[in-house]
């Protein structure tokens, strides 16, 4: 009882202000797959094309510019002002140098959906979504930036207040511009790109007045154009690169998920993806879960009390896991409420949809239980700046083990669809073992030695 009594205030101070920014920004893909799902099943596949190419570079980097707050919150911890400034500096320049290689990506990304098997209608379609979401790239990268320094101060309502306003521009001008709506063209799955795209820019905009403007931030952004030295871009992509290669396995494994599905048939792919939007709602939840877990123990780790970091951890472990067997229970008792969200689940033309996305659903309950242990584990060991062995774990359980196993339970083992998905839940579960092995074995080498920066 005391592991809870002493660690779970501070640490859902943190964590719940981050979890429902998590799934308030998670929410966008939400509503874009409702607003997409009603333009037809082909929108929708090609929507969930663009959804998932998206996906894997903001996770990408989100990861890399994690790090940000990573060493801000051990800075704060030792009081270290200076450092944070010197952070907070060379983040901002290593968000412009992401950018512009994405920005040319993006662009360019129509043959290469071509070149891996997808319809050429398909691709036409989702082509002016792209094309749209081009433009919003820079503002995003700068945005989640800034908010990498706020996330390491600990200020995680601030977050939450800014992910309120900056999800509700995104859903208003999305549904605005792809139905035309207030005087507006009907621009159709364009519509969503641009919608993404204004609401970045304003977001950007804002935020960035803001931090200049509050007295409780100004002195960090001040120095913002002063270079000189100590230069932080190379500790950042040390601690960072791990984790957006990491992301950028994990997010682009589901890529390559929604891909096969996409050479099984159109219905087949608009039922993966009514289970991978709860799916990325719910993990989104748990993604912010860790890095609160993060946060809270670079404070602690910089201010040396490494038994409650330590606490903190389990605890955030164990809330995760606790929340997913909830959701659990609730995929395999209402999987058609969870659809008719996006579908008439009573309409004969949405019958083989509807029976692949409960059948999804019912998988995904155990697959989300592992996966949130799994990325709860990953925060912990951020905290402890280890990164480069969740690469590696990610690496190896995703490609190594989901991918083939699940490819051959589709193709051999005539599951379809669903193999893909028990390819998953053998990935994840092959995970969780060796993260706890792995913290374990950290945390006590961190507490014998008190050696950080050389873990």
């Amino acid at each position: 009882m005391g592991l809870f009594k002493n660690n779970f205030s501070p640490l859902m101070r943190l964590a719940i202000p981050l979890a429902l920014t998590g799934l308030l920004q998670s929410g966008v893909f939400f509503f874009e797959t409702l607003f997409l799902a009603r333009l037809g099943p082909d929108v929708l596949a090609a929507g969930s094309l663009v959804s998932w190419l998206f996906g894997t570079f903001v996770v990408m980097i989100f990861g890399i510019l994690s790090a940000i707050s990573i060493l801000v919150s051990h800075m704060h911890g030792q009081g270290d002002e200076a450092g944070i400034k010197q952070v907070v500096r060379d983040g901002f320049i290593l968000s412009i140098l992401l950018a512009i290689p994405s920005v040319l990506l993006f662009w360019n990304m129509s043959p290469l959906f071509l070149l891996v098997g997808q319809g050429a209608g398909i691709v036409a379609i989702a082509q002016s979504y792209l094309h749209a979401l081009t433009w919003g790239l820079l503002p995003d990268f700068l945005m989640l930036a800034l908010l990498e320094v706020i996330i390491g101060l600990g200020h995680a309502r601030l977050i939450l207040m800014f992910g309120i306003l900056s999800v509700s521009l995104n859903i208003f001008f999305s549904f605005v511009l792809i139905f035309g709506k207030l005087g507006f063209p009907a621009l159709g799955i364009a519509g969503a790109g641009w919608g993404m795209t204004i609401s970045y820019w304003i977001m950007f905009a804002f935020l960035t007045a803001f931090v200049l403007i509050h007295k409780n931030y100004r002195r960090y952004f001040h120095p913002l154009f002063k270079l000189g030295k100590p230069s932080y871009v190379y500790e950042l992509l040390r601690v960072g690169m791990p984790m957006g290669v990491m992301y950028c396995i994990e997010v682009g494994f589901f890529l390559a998920v929604t891909l096969i599905m996409g050479s099984f048939g159109s219905q087949l792919l608009a039922a993966n993806q009514i289970a991978l939007q709860y799916m990325g709602t719910l993990m989104a939840v748990i993604f912010s879960i860790a890095q609160a877990i993060t946060v809270r123990m670079g404070h602690l780790l910089g201010a040396g009390d490494k038994k409650s970091a330590e606490e903190a951890a389990y605890v955030g472990i164990i809330i995760s896991t606790l929340l997913m067997l909830l959701v659990a229970v609730f995929y395999l008792v209402f999987p058609q409420v969870l659809i008719s969200i996006d579908f008439d689940v009573h309409s004969i033309e949405n019958k083989t949809i509807v029976s692949f996305a409960v059948q999804f659903f019912a998988i995904s309950a155990v697959f989300q239980v592992f996966e949130a242990t799994r990325i709860a584990l990953f925060g912990a060991l951020r905290g402890l700046k280890d990164t480069h062995f969740t690469l590696l774990t990610s690496l190896v359980s995703f490609w190594g083990v989901a991918l083939p196993v699940g490819y051959l339970l589709a193709t051999t083992g005539k599951l379809g669809g669903a193999g893909l998905w028990w390819g998953m839940v053998f990935g994840a579960a092959f995970s969780v073992p060796l993260l706890v092995w792995r913290f374990k074995s950290k945390i006590k080498q961190y507490c014998q030695h008190d050696l950080p920066d050389k873990l």
